[in-house]
């Protein structure tokens, strides 16, 4: 990834801080999916009964209130199904089927998600704090592609952080249409599917 990271925002350390933080949060969430992608300040503030000026505070601009929901929802799917061992004792295979079962299942219950994956406007520092993310997540598969290969579990022809990005571009792409599908493809179908292509991917019988 080239580029200089975008600036972590500080969150607030007080009690009253923190509040505020977290139902501004909220209510760009919800005016992300009711808009589909698309946020305005003003509309934010009056969901949230706070001031403009206390999201200019906290965020500094429109962008850095949506990269923070953007963070928002990358922190909770990395501690639900990335950053865990789904399934312990289990083989390899057994712990990333399960995984992307748990991936799929935190797509299809969280709104945001189809918005994040295939409608979020972005801008120049939206885009580039999701790449960011991105690139966490491929790091992450490729730790546990090189994982697997060390303890004899993977094929070791495989470059590690290639076979990542495919999983985790693979995966955004199959979510991405499954969840603007109309009528919406079935959870069990799409997690089934999206298996059997990381299967064949990482080298496992599926």
């Amino acid at each position: 990834m080239t580029g200089a990271k975008v600036p972590a925002l500080t969150r607030p350390t007080t009690a009253r801080g923190a509040a505020s933080w977290a139902r501004l949060i909220q209510a760009a969430r919800d005016e992300l999916v009711e808009r589909d992608g698309v946020l305005e300040i003003d509309s934010v503030g009056a969901r949230a009964g706070l001031s403009v000026g206390l999201i200019y505070r906290h965020f500094g601009s429109r962008a850095g209130l949506i990269v923070a929901v953007v963070d928002d929802f990358y922190g909770r799917y990395r501690a639900e199904a990335l950053e865990t061992d789904p399934a312990p004792g289990g083989t390899f295979a057994e712990r990333e089927r399960r995984r992307t079962e748990l991936s799929v299942a935190f797509h299809y219950r969280d709104p945001l998600a189809r918005v994040i994956l295939s409608n979020l406007h972005l801008d120049a520092q939206v885009a580039q704090a999701e790449a960011e993310h991105i690139d966490e997540m491929v790091g992450l598969a490729a730790d546990v592609m090189a994982l697997g290969q060390r303890r004899g579990e993977l094929p070791k022809d495989r470059d590690p952080r290639f076979t990542g990005a495919m999983v985790i571009g693979g995966m955004r792409h199959v979510l991405a249409v499954a969840l603007a599908g109309q009528p919406r493809i079935p959870e069990k179908r799409t997690a089934e599917n999206l298996w059997t292509l990381i299967a064949a991917v990482i080298g496992v019988d599926a």
